[in-house]
């Protein structure tokens, strides 16, 4: 029998959950200068290396399609845009966590699948937002990226609970959240909104994060992030990335497409676009 455990004592525990790496709260407090050019972001992303070279080879891939090899990280940071910047700098420190050992092992397979399914989302989110909001781009990103950090986190923490939860989950087809309610009373949702507020980061994502499982008629946030997520989530799950499989799942119907008005015909595209971005570009972030 697992034993539960309060929200107020996972708060404790998560309390040493490392903060946003310096760089990139440094490149989140910059890009937000209008003060701010492609220089001063080159002196800041330069002192993190891994950072660095993350960038230059997602300027160079296939997703953002340049038609020249960009070969200093100043032109990549002029090619990619501010925004993108951001999100890649979150992308890295997001990446950290993932790549904590956990009880002084290699991560294991349930951490690979965590991030394959995060990168997977972020990319599908943007997809989805280059239709139908382009504004939305690098916000649907980050949503996507992000939307289930709580799962890790519990995983850091609890291993024991989640490895129960994820073996209820693969052998019932029950969802995550139900089965979190049923063993910790709280969800991954209300954990990852916890470290959004941690990480100072804007209250549509903490929003966004919090209720990303919770989509109906009723729904009504001020921002439209929280439907490219669940839109992105959905996706994933008819493609089979991640711990959920649901290749029967009908999204023409779901609230999500319905709000961000994405006709089936674009629905399709959409799927048949994030499963070609995903065979080309996925190892790129992983």
């Amino acid at each position: 029998m697992v034993q539960k455990v309060s929200i107020d004592k996972l708060i404790m525990l998560t309390g040493d959950l490392p903060p946003m790496p310096y760089v990139a709260r440094r490149v989140m407090d910059v890009v937000n200068d209008s003060s701010t050019d492609a220089h001063i972001l080159q002196e800041i992303i330069s002192k993190d290396q891994g950072l660095a070279g993350q960038i230059m080879k997602i300027a160079n891939s296939a997703l953002y399609a340049c038609s020249r090899r960009i070969e200093t990280l100043t032109d990549a940071i002029v090619m990619l845009g501010f925004n993108s910047i951001r999100s890649l700098s979150i992308m890295a420190a997001t990446k950290n966590l993932y790549e904590f050992t956990r009880r002084g092992k290699i991560l294991g397979l349930k951490d690979k699948l965590m991030w394959e399914h995060s990168v997977a989302a972020a990319m599908t989110a943007r997809i989805v937002a280059q239709k139908v909001r382009p504004a939305m781009i690098e916000k649907a990103f980050m949503g996507g990226l992000l939307h289930d950090i709580g799962k890790l986190v519990i995983l850091q923490k609890l291993p024991d609970v989640f490895d129960s939860i994820v073996e209820e989950v693969y052998n019932t087809g029950r969802h995550f959240a139900e089965v979190e309610m049923e063993l910790l009373e709280f969800t991954h949702a209300e954990v990852g909104a916890m470290l959004m507020k941690k990480w100072k980061l804007p209250e549509e994502f903490e929003n966004a994060v919090r209720y990303h499982h919770e989509v109906t008629a009723e729904t009504n946030l001020d921002s439209q992030l929280i439907y490219f997520i669940d839109l992105a989530n959905m996706i994933c799950h008819k493609l089979g990335l991640g711990f959920i499989k649901e290749p029967g799942l009908e999204l023409s119907s779901e609230i999500s497409t319905m709000r961000l008005g994405v006709a089936e015909d674009d629905l399709e595209k959409m799927i048949e676009m994030t499963n070609s971005a995903l065979d080309q570009e996925l190892t790129t972030f992983m």
